[in-house]
């Protein structure tokens, strides 16, 4: 069989996904509290409805979305409002959040799938996912609502579903095509209906999830969708890739997935979309992948979204290492987390505890002019280039570089045999421009 690919560069780091056969779990109890963000996507916060002191319920939306590039935000548990706090947002800056106190005895809402929903107008389904607060849950936290909208308006005729997961460690993607395969096809014939100019469908599934392709494949038939396997290699799960690898298709520099043609969808997210139309249920969990060689028990687990690190730290055993790393989604394009009292939102897929000591030392060279970072870069920019640039301070060539096209994934820095934190300074290089 052929293997789908990207056709520039990227890298093959160790995958790591020992939780690949874990099957999904809830947690064994509620945490006692959970600090739900009003800014847990990319575009304006939502404003906030609720005040100290108020009762809450499961489900019941607490942040109203502030804008069209924004998202609803709904209560993870039923309890009261112990407190109006800040919270990090995806980007790390902070945003009104509410700290709720869990009634762990109280008879949550339960969800159920609605018998009729297929026979929803696609403009009232389009109206269910933007009620739930969905948003782009494979980390770049877009709301879904927005990225649908102009799919449908722009006449896109292939969709993508991202089943790729391709940074190490996580296989919270790879559980869900397993476990709830019907219920994706579900979300898919939703998106169609939605969407009806869309012609072609393809979930692209790299080769190291041979349970998921042959579970997806055996539906897939039915629905006319497409299963195409592809060949590891990072980062094929960022759109731009998968679509080179599904489709052949190019996606200009500066320009968007649906210039193409071609709408993206992750499979967390395609899950959310069936669980919004379907159910009524709005995005107030997930599941997370826990993994790292430093914490006792690995799992893939359901979290209510706002519970904090530490109380999914308890309910893995506790942490085995004195010098922890802790990261908030997989070791290329995570971030880290200062401290475990942070808390778990629509974006994180992924929870990694890492062995600090067991890290290998690594030292900075001057760079040695090799190439292998530019190589390595799937979008074919100059990554040292930038970085020399960003040091010098020299914005408009920045520019000229198209620095704000770069999407971090780190292959650069992986590659770069003098150890030149890449990444970083492509990020100061933003920043300069931004200020």
């Amino acid at each position: 069989m052929k293997l789908g690919k990207f056709r520039f560069g990227g890298v093959h780091p160790n995958d790591s996904k020992d939780t690949a056969e874990i099957s999904s779990s809830a947690l064994s109890a509620l945490p006692k509290t959970v600090l739900i963000s009003m800014a847990q996507h990319i575009g304006a916060p939502a404003k906030m409805l609720k005040n100290k002191g108020d009762k809450i319920s499961r489900g019941e939306l607490i942040g109203e979305a502030g804008g069209y590039v924004s998202g609803n935000v709904h209560s993870s548990v039923t309890g009261t409002v112990a407190s109006v706090d800040i919270a990090p947002n995806p980007l790390g800056r902070g945003a009104n959040a509410l700290l709720i106190n869990v009634d762990s005895a109280a008879d949550n809402l339960a969800y159920y799938e609605n018998s009729n929903y297929m026979s929803l107008s696609a403009e009232e389904m389009a109206k269910k996912i933007q009620a739930a607060g969905i948003v782009g849950m494979g980390g770049a936290t877009f709301p879904t609502n927005v990225k649908v909208d102009g799919a449908a308006k722009g006449g896109c005729d292939t969709l993508v579903i991202n089943g790729v997961e391709c940074e190490p460690y996580i296989t919270s993607d790879y559980r869900l095509m397993i476990e709830y395969t019907q219920d994706l096809f579900k979300g898919i014939e939703i998106l169609r209906k939605i969407i009806p100019s869309v012609k072609r469908t393809v979930i692209g599934i790299e080769n190291n999830k041979p349970k998921a392709i042959e579970e997806m494949t055996k539906i897939g038939k039915e629905h006319n969708v497409e299963v195409m396997p592809l060949r590891l290699r990072y980062p094929q799960g960022a759109e731009k890739m998968l679509i080179d690898a599904t489709t052949g298709r190019v996606v200009p520099v500066s320009k968007l997935p649906m210039d193409v043609g071609v709408l993206v969808v992750n499979v967390a997210t395609l899950y959310a979309i069936y669980e919004a139309v379907a159910k009524d249920k709005p995005l107030i969990e997930r599941l997370v992948t826990v993994s790292g060689d430093a914490i006792k028990e690995h799992k893939n687990v359901w979290l209510p979204l706002g519970t904090p690190i530490s109380h999914v730290v308890e309910e893995c055993g506790g942490i085995t290492a004195e010098n922890v790393l802790v990261l908030a989604g997989g070791p290329m394009m995570g971030t880290s987390v200062p401290n475990i009292d942070q808390c778990v939102n629509k974006g994180t897929n992924s929870l990694l505890f890492l062995d600090k000591d067991k890290m290998p030392k690594e030292v900075e060279y001057p760079c040695i002019k090799c190439g292998r970072c530019g190589n390595a870069c799937p979008l074919r920019l100059s990554p040292t280039e930038i970085v020399h640039t960003a040091k010098a301070k020299i914005k408009d060539k920045l520019n000229d570089l198209d620095i704000a096209t770069c999407f971090e994934c780190g292959s650069c820095s992986y590659i770069c045999p003098s150890k030149i934190p890449l990444v970083q300074w492509i990020r100061f290089g933003k920043d300069l421009l931004r200020r």
